[in-house]
């Protein structure tokens, strides 16, 4: 077996012994680095990197606790909530407590990686980063990130944590974790695992265009099956759960006309929801204008240039927009809705659909939606 097989081996045993963490990873690239004798592994949320030379000295059962390593880094989205921090340490810190995890398991761990004694499994990980800066030999010449003595974590000191790629990615990834993690949760899984990942997913503040996106992948390449497994992957003899559908449907979006939503503001608005639609490709968009009720539609079908064109002016309603999608749901699938509003007017009356809703807030006012989630549009 050459090592890309015990890598894709490694994969297939992810599929069957934690099958949330691979329904989120088994859509990323992973990449076999054979021309450098020192590298080990890393990831950026976008792929996992595996070096071959050094992984030919490990056991199968420590190529699996590789790869689950690489795959908690995405999974608690490490990469993306850095900010500032120093990345060394900040690596060193995420690996402890990842490596916590993977012992607790009782898996096996390759030897040279990040292992602190008082290191717990609960520990957050802004915690342990610092008391590591607390305790971090001051600055000087040395091997660390930044020119300093400050550990590099990974293993053997090399470190194991890269850069995300982009915000966009963010939005994709943490839809396909909070999606993975739900749906073990329904199914019994009540991990202290999926407690942490559900409590810090999604803590830094998201662009309501990433929302959105978020929403749509959710709806579109998430829904994962614990209940089968996928026929594409398991000729290869690697087990992972499968879709249950493969078709997104359509987005609806409900335009407060009332004096919220400009032709100005649209026209903005429908550039950034025009970047959406081209990265998740929905099967129609459809557009409904309204006051106190409904004064325009307009509908795109996939492969269409988006176009708006505010209709109407006067008082507001919310609840015809609702109606009038949830109707149309009985006989199309809507995948999400996003309503286009400064929330000023009677929620209440609105009836809950079965697709999510985003409620996408213009203006300054500070309102709670009987459903759904609130996030603010600023233009």
């Amino acid at each position: 077996m050459n090592f890309e097989e015990r890598i894709d081996l490694a994969a297939s045993k992810l599929g069957l012994r934690e099958p949330f963490i691979a329904a989120v990873v088994s859509q990323m690239k992973r990449i076999i680095v054979t021309d450098a004798p020192d590298f080990t592994a890393s990831t950026n949320g976008t792929w996992l990197k595996f070096g071959q030379q050094w992984g030919d000295q490990h056991s199968d059962e420590e190529l699996f606790g590789l790869y689950l390593h690489e795959s908690l880094h995405v999974i608690l989205m490490h990469m993306w909530r850095r900010g500032d921090r120093h990345p060394g340490v900040w690596n060193t810190a995420n690996d402890a407590i990842i490596n916590r995890i993977i012992k607790n398991k009782g898996y096996s761990l390759p030897k040279g990686g990040v292992e602190i004694n008082w290191v717990q499994e609960s520990h957050d990980s802004d915690e342990v980063y610092d008391k590591l800066m607390k305790d971090a030999p001051p600055k000087g010449k040395g091997k660390g990130d930044g020119g300093d003595d400050k550990p590099n974590g990974g293993w053997n000191d090399q470190g194991d944590l890269e850069d995300a790629q982009d915000e966009a990615t963010k939005a994709d990834v943490e839809a396909r974790i909070i999606t993975a993690a739900k749906m073990a949760r329904e199914c019994g899984d009540t991990s202290a695992l999926i407690d942490r990942i559900l409590g810090e997913v999604g803590k830094a503040s998201v662009r309501w265009q990433d929302e959105l996106r978020a929403v749509l992948l959710q709806t579109a390449r998430n829904d994962f099956s614990y209940a089968r497994f996928s026929r594409r992957f398991i000729g290869r003899g690697m087990y992972f759960p499968a879709l249950r559908s493969e078709e997104m449907g359509g987005l609806a979006i409900g335009f407060d006309v009332s004096g919220s939503v400009t032709q100005v503001m649209a026209d903005q608005i429908c550039a950034e929801i025009q970047g959406i639609v081209d990265d998740v490709n929905p099967e129609w968009v459809e557009v409904v204008y309204c006051t106190s009720e409904i004064t325009g539609k307009q509908r795109f079908e996939r492969g269409d240039e988006l176009k708006l064109k505010v209709v109407g002016s006067g008082g507001t309603r919310f609840k015809p927009v609702f109606d009038y999608f949830i109707e149309k749901s009985q006989t199309s699938t809507v995948a999400a809705m996003v309503y286009l509003t400064d929330m000023e007017g009677n929620l209440k009356e609105c009836p809950q659909p079965d697709f999510p809703v985003l409620w996408g807030q213009i203006g300054t006012g500070d309102y709670e939606a009987p459903f759904g989630r609130v996030v603010k549009v600023h233009l």
